[in-house]
This record gives C-alpha cells, structure tokens and sequence, in this order.
C-alpha cells in the first residue's frame, strides 16, 4: 500500500465513524422528544405566598389518573408521597387537562411544600404477545410555598 492508498482508507474509515455517531446521536433525540409528557403543578407557585386556605391546581396529561395533593412541612418524598405530610386533599377536574383541590381545614402560617401524586401505566409486561400496562404511583416536583395569616 502506498501513502494515498492508507490516506484513502483512513478518510473512509472516519467518514464512516461520523456517520455512525451521527445516527447515533438521532436516534437518542428522537427518543427523548417522544417520552411522554408529565403532570405539573402549576398554582400556587413555587415561592408563592398564600393565604391559609390556598387552592391547589394541576396540569395531567391524558391517559394518567390524578389522585391526590398532598402539603407538608418537607420536601423529602417517597415512590408515594411525601414522607410525612400534614394535609391532603382529593382532586377534581378543572377543566381540559387541570385538577384543582382544596384542603378541609386552613394552614398554620409557615412554608409547606405540596405535590400532585397520581397514576400512569408505566409497569409493562407482554404476556402472549399482547402488551399490558400498570399503574404506577407518580409525583410532581414538590413546590414550595408560604401561607401568611
């Protein structure tokens, strides 16, 4: 082999490594511009301050079960919820794609944090070549915010 031929072959070959990162790298952007979208919490906002009875609102997206907000003094979650809360209350639909709730009894003043914990089907199994889907417990990003009196 002479010095054009190895240059030849040596193009070709990173030619051919950038084509493969290339489709490497589309393949991984179009599977993450097609993961779902996620429940938000949107109201009260994160800093937002409130007065003791605040009423909390939602964003879901079709197909997820929304099934509670719960409040607490912490933001340290579990799989379920927040690991210890001091208020909760049940959701109803607001509207095209919001829940809203509003808790049974007002707020101490202080900071609390609450999120929206509800459901996707999320755990899949193919059992005889049909796929089935199971709920899973899921949670908002808790949010922060201050009830003054």
């Amino acid at each position: 082999m002479n010095h054009m031929e190895i240059a030849n072959v040596s193009s070709r070959r990173h030619r051919v490594g950038l084509v493969l990162f290339i489709a490497f790298v589309a393949v991984i952007s179009t599977q993450a511009s097609t993961a779902a979208p996620l429940a938000l919490a949107i109201s009260p906002a994160r800093g937002a301050v409130t007065s003791a009875n605040p009423v909390f609102i939602a964003s879901v997206v079709p197909g997820d079960l929304p099934l509670e907000i719960q409040v607490a003094k912490s933001p340290a979650v579990t799989k379920i919820g927040f690991q210890k809360y001091v208020a909760l209350c049940i959701t109803t639909r607001a509207g095209s794609g919001r829940v809203r709730c509003s808790l049974s009894g007002p707020l101490r003043a202080g900071a609390y944090y609450w999120t929206l914990v509800y459901q996707r089907n999320t755990r899949c199994q193919i059992v005889g070549g049909r796929r089935y889907c199971f709920p899973e417990p899921q949670l908002t990003t808790p949010r922060r915010f201050t009830v003054r009196n």
